[in-house]
Order: structure tokens, then sequence, then C-alpha cells
């Protein structure tokens, strides 16, 4: 944890998840639930999100038995030196192949649909530099630039969402309560990935001002995503039905597209892509600052914004490795399926180690 007095309430922990989990999750979660549950799709993020509230118990237990120290701090001391160091490593490594993969996605939309003769590679740098600059804010600054758009970001994002129900058809969602063999709880595995950036609490909770509101504010956070996303699916189901919904590589941009105001605002598409993107890039510059600080603990070395510096150049090559869209849907299944396991296994673990070795806060419980 960094020697500095830092801390962050439980208001701004809401807003800086909340962002982190909608900029990541919201933009493929119609794809994902049309392809892999059909016009069912969003019983999946229902049976994620229900599955999500455990592992946010255990995070918070974690969290409460080593208040003053990060994931990266008390693994060694749970399972050893090497082993610990290693474990460390691996979540570093995720975090940072799931910021790459959202990173490039994103750089792939905007090329799409935005900026379409601007050079791919230049469209990443400007990204990562900007995602940089936000990282190097720390987790106070990061925290309250979330806050400060929040209000911004939520009302035009909800508004665009719930005028794309204009076209929508009852018939494209049924059967509603059809269970077609594993298809809905395989889904839901799938559906998990919205709630990865929840893994960023195991780093950040020692900045927690009220250690005892954890879980109901990261529990409102996830809560809040889940509708907004839930109703994003239901919509596009129901605009475009399941078949139709695969059409399209990117078809939550083409849905909010499709939403107006008659006689007042020809489409929502632009407001709702524009605070997406803010959205996202400062989800992604909290990601790089997780890293950075993981970085920073594990090696011992420097501290944070050092490494927002030494990693750019890594994480610029590593951005620009995909060569399209077709490889990043190939690695996007393997991402999900990981995540989930991660997820689930990495604080159960840890915890049931803590807890037969007796490390830690003997009373967290």
């Amino acid at each position: 944890m960094l020697k500095e007095k830092t801390g962050i309430g439980p208001g701004l922990l809401f807003m800086v998840l909340y962002v982190s989990m909608f900029a990541y999750g919201v933009m493929q979660s119609l794809y994902v639930a049309a392809k892999y549950m059909g016009n069912n799709g969003y019983w999946g993020l229902l049976l994620a999100f229900i599955l999500t509230l455990p592992v946010i118990g255990l995070i918070c237990l974690l969290g409460k038995r080593f208040p003053q120290k990060s994931i990266i701090e008390y693994l060694p001391e749970v399972f050893g030196t090497v082993l610990g160091e290693l474990s460390g490593f691996i979540y570093l490594t995720f975090i940072m192949v799931l910021m790459v993969w959202a990173s490039r996605s994103i750089a792939e939309e905007i090329s799409v649909y935005f900026l379409g003769r601007t050079p791919l590679g230049a469209i990443n740098f400007l990204f990562l530099v900007v995602s940089a600059y936000v990282a190097h804010q720390g987790i106070e600054g990061i925290s309250r630039l979330a806050a400060f758009m929040f209000p911004v970001t939520f009302f035009f994002g909800s508004v665009a969402i719930l005028f794309s129900f204009q076209n929508f058809e009852l018939d494209n969602i049924r059967p509603i309560f059809l269970i077609d063999g594993l298809k809905i709880p395989y889904g839901s595995l799938q559906m998990f990935y919205p709630f990865l950036p929840l893994l960023t609490v195991l780093m950040i909770f020692p900045y927690l001002t009220e250690k005892q509101k954890a879980f109901k504010v990261i529990t409102g956070a996830s809560s809040l995503v889940f509708v907004l996303i839930f109703l994003t699916i239901l919509s596009g189901i129901g605009n475009y039905s399941a078949p139709g919904v695969l059409r399209y590589s990117w078809p939550v941009l083409e849905l909010t597209r499709k939403a107006n105001l008659p006689f007042v605002l020809q489409t929502f598409g632009l407001f709702f892509a524009v605070t997406w993107l803010s959205q996202a890039l400062v989800g992604t510059g909290f990601f790089y600052y997780v890293i950075s600080e993981g970085m920073a603990e594990l090696l011992n070395v420097l501290n944070y914004k050092w490494f927002t510096l030494i990693l750019f150049p890594v994480t610029y090559f590593l951005i620009m490795l995909p060569s399209g869209v077709i490889e990043l849907r190939f690695v996007f299944p393997y991402i999900r399926i990981i995540g989930f396991a991660l997820m689930i296994g990495l604080p159960l673990v840890v915890l049931f180690a803590a807890l037969l070795r007796n490390r830690g806060v003997k009373n967290a419980s």
C-alpha cells in the first residue's frame, strides 16, 4: 500500500466500481447473451449476478481479515514467499490481459464508427496516453473523476437504453421461461464477465475508510450495473431477436443509434457513445493504476507513478498485437472462463488458507 495518507469513502468506491463494470461490460453483453442463450439471453445475466453476491462476500471477508494490506501484500503471508508472489503475478497478469483486450476492443469500435480514416495505432496510442494520465492521479483522483462524471453519464446512458425500447416486440423474447438443457447455466458463466472488475477491490480495499460498508457499496454498484445491462440485453433481443443481434459486430451501439426522441432528437447513439467512452477511459485508467500499484508492491521498488511510465510501451505493444476483431472474438471466451474461475477460486482459496494457517486479523468474521 502507498505510504502516503490516501483514502476513499464508500461513495467514491461505488462510483469507480460502477464506471469500470459498466464500461467494460455493456458493449459485449448483448452479443454474448444472444450467441450462447438465444432469445432467453437475459436470464444468463440474472444467474451471473446471483453468483456474484457470495463472491462479494468473500472479497469483503478477505479485506476485513487483512484491513491494511492489498492482495499482493498478504498473498506471501498466506501462501509463503514464492507461491504468494507467483499468485500475485498471475492475478496482475489477468488484470493486464483484461485491460489490454478491452482497450483494443474499444479502439476497434472507435475506428469503425467514428474515426474510420485514423490509423488504429494512433487511436490506441491516444487512448492509452489518456488512461495512463488518469492512472497517474492515484486512486483518489480516479475515484473523484468517476464521481464527477457519474451523473451525466448515468443519465444519458440510462435514457438511451430506455428509449431503445420503442420498437420492442414481445415475440422476440418468447418463450420467456424456456429451459433448453444447460444452455442457460453455461450462458450464465459466459455472462459473468461484466463483474470481473470486482477483482480490483482486492487491491484497493485498504484505502476504503469505512470498511464495514464495503459489502453494501459493492453490491449496490453491481446491482445498478446489472439493471442497466439487463435492460440493454432485453431491449436488444426484443428489437432484433437473437439471430438479428448476431448480424452486428457491436449491437449495443446499433441499438442506441436506433433510439430517438420524436420531433426532438434523431438518435441517442452519439450521446451514449460519448458517455460510454468517457467511462471506458476512466475504467481503463483505474485498471492501469491497479496494475502499476500491484507491480510496485510485488517488486518492492519505486512507486506506482513510475510503473505507469514503465508499463506504457509494454501495454501499447500488447494492445497492438491482435490483428483484428476476429482474433479479439477468438480470445474473448477464454478470458471469460478464466476470469470466472479466478474470481470464484482466488478469494475462496486465499480465505480458506488464511483460516487454516491462522493468518490475518483473527476476529474478521
